[in-house]
């Protein structure tokens, strides 16, 4: 009897042996755990620079609404003056849209150069430049109080003044004509000057509030 007990005890013991092996990770169980955690780590580090240009462009559109805000309101505030007489309204008008034709064209070409037959963005000194003259030009530079350009020169910014449109019926057809009485001001600002033409533009339009006597002088 004991023999027998003994006999069987053996081959419990010896059954037991395989499936306390099998509880254990194979090696190809091993490099997959590590292959997958791997996928997952360079998933997340490929991340890291998506997240920072996203918050650095944000931060870069919070500096251009903010400069955008502060150069057409300074605008604004001092063109929908009520002081502000016809004559001088319409010299201020012609004055900026002067400044922005510069040598390559009117409009946002004044901020361009041509080279090899295509146009790119000037030096952002020049840019600049541009921008504060034809700003000048608008709030009348020579007077005690006109505003200054409220901008930093961290910023590369655009701004192009034009007459505003109104539509005209000629005949059975509808053309668009100057109304000298509006004027749209368009204004691009970016941190580097090569990207000044990507960005978006901020627009408004005033009107003149002025003594509307002098409308038909």
């Amino acid at each position: 009897m004991k023999t027998k007990m003994s006999s069987v005890n053996i081959q419990n013991s010896f059954s037991r042996v395989p499936r306390l092996a099998s509880r254990a990770f194979t090696l190809m169980e091993v490099n997959l755990a590590i292959f997958i955690m791997a996928v997952g780590l360079l998933a997340m580090v490929a991340l890291y620079p998506l997240a920072y240009r996203e918050s650095s462009q944000s931060k870069d559109d919070v500096k251009a609404a903010a400069a955008a805000d502060c150069v057409l309101n300074a605008l604004t505030a001092t063109l929908s003056s009520r002081n502000i007489k016809w004559n001088d309204w319409e010299n201020k008008i012609e004055d900026a849209i002067g400044k922005t034709a510069g040598n390559a064209g009117s409009g946002w070409l004044a901020y361009c150069e041509e080279r090899n037959h295509r146009y790119i963005p000037k030096k952002m000194s020049t840019i600049n430049g541009t921008a504060k003259s034809v700003f000048s030009a608008l709030v009348g530079a020579n007077t005690d109080h006109s505003p200054q350009w409220p901008v930093s020169g961290d910023l590369a910014c655009a701004l192009v003044a034009q007459w505003g449109m109104m539509p005209v019926l000629n005949g059975n057809r509808m053309r668009w004509q100057e109304d000298h009485s509006r004027v749209a001001i368009s204004l691009r600002v970016a941190r580097r000057s090569g990207d000044l033409m990507g960005q978006p533009i901020f627009y408004t339009e005033v009107h003149f509030q002025g003594d509307q006597k002098d409308l038909n002088e």
